[in-house]
């Protein structure tokens, strides 16, 4: 009896963990000065902000694209968003706290949206955060 009940307790909280769902959508403004890639690891975005140290990095890991969207959203601009939150102090080294900021946003669906030839691109993200 005490096997069974093991069980269907697992499978549960199992399925309490399949419904969670993310808060909301946020849409960012794709800047290019913000916003660094490298050749080697091209689908990880990198913020300028970000410390690159030995405490982790916070980066943004591309999941897929979608174009030509009926959105209704520009975008808000992610550096303002990132200078304006309590995780980063101007007057701090590092100044960017690249671990809180990565479990903010990893409740989120995040785009970035990007204007190419004339068309918006909405960039599907994920938050990531990797200590190297």
């Amino acid at each position: 009896m005490k096997t069974v009940a093991l069980i269907v307790l697992c499978l549960f909280s199992t399925l309490l963990q399949a419904h969670e769902n993310p808060k909301d959508t946020l849409y960012f403004a794709y800047d290019n000065n913000y916003i660094r890639t490298y050749d080697n690891i091209p689908n990880h975005l990198y913020l300028k902000d970000s410390n690159g140290t030995n405490n982790g990095a916070f980066y943004f890991t591309e999941v897929k694209t979608l174009e030509d969207q009926k959105i209704n959203s520009k975008g808000i601009c992610l550096r303002k968003f990132v200078h304006s939150s309590k995780y980063f102090d101007k007057n701090k080294n590092p100044k960017l706290n690249d671990y809180e900021l990565w479990k903010y946003f990893r409740d989120y669906y995040i785009f970035l949206v990007k204007n190419a030839d004339g068309k918006k691109k909405y960039i599907q993200v994920k938050s990531s955060y990797e200590i190297e």
